[in-house]
């Protein structure tokens, strides 16, 4: 009987002691499982070439793509490697998922500057046939793939019809709400049919807005008809294209939402862009380093916000903006950590947790990523930049080039005129480059790109400064230049009023070259004004080929010049 007693006992305390253990491992399972699809929700950026502070994030963390910068993607070969490799640690990782690797390959912010062909950039797209558009992001299509970038997060489907928007700019295809919907229609489907995922942001529209989101909220106050009629416009049309992912963007839209932004508004987001518009695809946040998430919400907890309002991708793209490393991976590691505990703790529910996973692990597969790894490096350096890429670009660009007008009509220039040439930007542009680490235009040497290119085709070129004496015998081409940086613009008003001091100062004849945008047409009055739609090398190159007269002026403007005010 006391055996018996014994032994009862002994189970009755086996039994107890392993209870705990095992509720212990079942929450344990259930903590893996959150982590692994957490981590899938996000798309991070890293700072530097190099894989080692990312690989924490893509082994252990699990994420579920890279926002990938030309801080990052210096070169085709390099590309490749370093791609390859996070590839191989994702797969071998938790999530055991390859990575979403995003770059903004839109022409006017690009990766890979100056190996990759970025052509003339979406503003001057929108100046030429639509066939051209198809042609430009085919080209980006073949380069990203080659180095194992997976997904373009292009097209700009904003309509930049607010001229004095700070950080749009040739990145639209310009304020024709139909132009610019057959473009974003045309880049979507040559991105996707050539195996490129596609992404049409900034939703509902980044183009009427008087700030950059960079810096802080933006607000729209149209009726929601104006909206419907013109902002939503082309993102109607991408959605009707299979786009298959949408970015949002950091800016309140009264007619839809008075309180909210875009990112965290479900009215907008569920309401608008899954209900009424149908969107089943993945929907992706704008940048939560930038200042309309930072100085306005604690980024962790807006980014639980905006999951439950409806996106299933957080994108923390800029890597500081002049912020320590540390803090901005530690920042990284807090927004996740904050999403699993509100998963853990029920805010988030798991059917909500598994409809945003399953929707990123089923683009993946859709577009056979896993099979994509690795890429052949030495493919990657042959197809990306190759001299018949470069030349369709030049082409592209050709077909962009726009006269305003020529009232003494001095175009074309002799070869071997003697030129006098003055850049107008009083900034330190490479400096501004710099300070952002990659993101954005990244091309920046337009104006001595340009200066070279009229040597080669001949000109005789005189450098000045806007307040030195010029020789009257010498034509004057006046630069002027802009490009739409991340939280940082340029002075144009200056810009135009050392064009008007150039002019008043010395007799020659005047031409304003236009690397940039052409709303600044008639706010000044040179002798001639012509517009290059854009600042890359495509453009530059372009532009130097029309004033010897190798090429012709047919772009139409895809933009209204600023009027002059009487």
């Amino acid at each position: 009987m006391k055996k018996t007693t014994i032994f009862c006992l002994l189970g009755l305390l086996i039994s107890t002691l392993l209870l705990p253990t095992s509720c212990t491992q079942t929450t344990q399972l259930d903590q893996t499982e959150v982590k692994k699809k957490v981590g899938q929700l996000f798309l991070l950026a890293f700072t530097g070439s190099e894989a080692d502070v990312v690989l924490p994030f893509v082994r252990e963390r699990g994420i579920g793509g890279l926002y990938l910068s030309n801080d990052n993607l210096k070169e085709p070969t390099q590309t490749a490697k370093l791609l390859n490799t996070l590839q191989a640690a994702a797969v071998e990782g938790i999530s055991q998922q390859p990575l979403l690797t995003a770059a903004d390959q839109e022409g006017a912010w690009g990766i890979m500057v100056p190996y990759s062909t970025t052509g003339p950039g979406n503003m001057a797209l929108g100046a030429a046939p639509v066939e051209n558009t198809e042609k430009m992001y085919s080209i980006f299509s073949q380069e990203l793939a080659a180095v194992g970038v997976f997904c373009n997060l292009s097209p700009v489907a904003d309509v930049n019809s607010n001229p004095l928007n700070p950080i749009i700019g040739t990145r639209s295809f310009g304020e024709d709400v139909q132009k610019v919907t057959d473009r974003v229609k045309a880049s979507v489907s040559s991105l996707q049919r050539n195996g490129i995922i596609s992404t049409a942001k900034h939703f509902p529209g980044h183009g009427n807005t008087h700030s950059d989101s960079h810096s802080g909220i933006p607000h729209v106050d149209r009726s929601l008809h104006e909206i419907e009629s013109i902002d939503l416009a082309p993102f109607k049309a991408a959605v009707e294209a299979g786009v298959e992912i949408v970015m949002t963007a950091h800016i309140i839209y009264d007619s839809l939402d008075t309180e909210n932004p875009a990112t965290l508004s479900p009215e907008i987001l569920n309401g608008y862009l899954r209900k009424k518009l149908g969107f089943k695809g993945v929907i992706i946040t704008d940048s939560f380093n930038m200042g309309a998430i930072q100085k306005n919400y604690d980024p962790a907890e807006a980014a639980v916000a905006a999951i439950l309002a409806g996106a299933d991708m957080i994108m923390l793209a800029e890597e500081r903006y002049g912020e320590d490393v540390g803090d901005y991976v530690k920042s990284q590691h807090r927004m996740i950590d904050r999403v699993e505990q509100a998963v853990l703790n029920g805010e988030i529910s798991m059917e909500r947790l598994d409809e945003a996973y399953n929707r990123i692990v089923t683009l993946k597969e859709k577009y056979q990523l896993a099979q994509k790894i690795p890429v052949d490096v030495e493919v990657a350096a042959s197809i990306v930049g190759s001299p018949e890429n470069k030349e369709a670009a030049i082409k592209v660009a050709e077909a962009a080039l726009h006269i305003a007008y020529d009232n003494q009509s001095l175009l074309p220039l002799k070869p071997d005129s003697e030129i006098s040439v003055v850049r107008l930007t009083k900034e330190d542009v490479e400096s501004i480059v710099k300070i952002s680490e990659g993101i954005g235009p990244n091309y920046y040497t337009a104006y001595t790109d340009f200066v070279t290119a009229l040597k080669e085709e001949g000109f005789q070129v005189s450098e000045y400064s806007y307040d030195e004496a010029l020789p009257e015998k010498n034509v004057v081409i006046c630069v002027s230049e802009n490009y739409p940086f991340p939280g940082k613009s340029l002075d144009l008003e200056e810009q135009r009023n050392r064009l008007s001091f150039v002019q008043e100062q010395n007799g020659a004849p005047v031409i304003n070259v236009a690397l940039k945008d052409p709303y600044d047409a008639y706010l000044v009055s040179p002798d001639a004004y012509v517009s290059a739609m854009g600042s890359n090398i495509s453009n530059v190159k372009a532009m130097a080929r029309l004033l010897v007269g190798k090429t012709e002026a047919n772009g139409t403007l895809p933009v209204s010049p600023i009027a002059i005010e009487n």
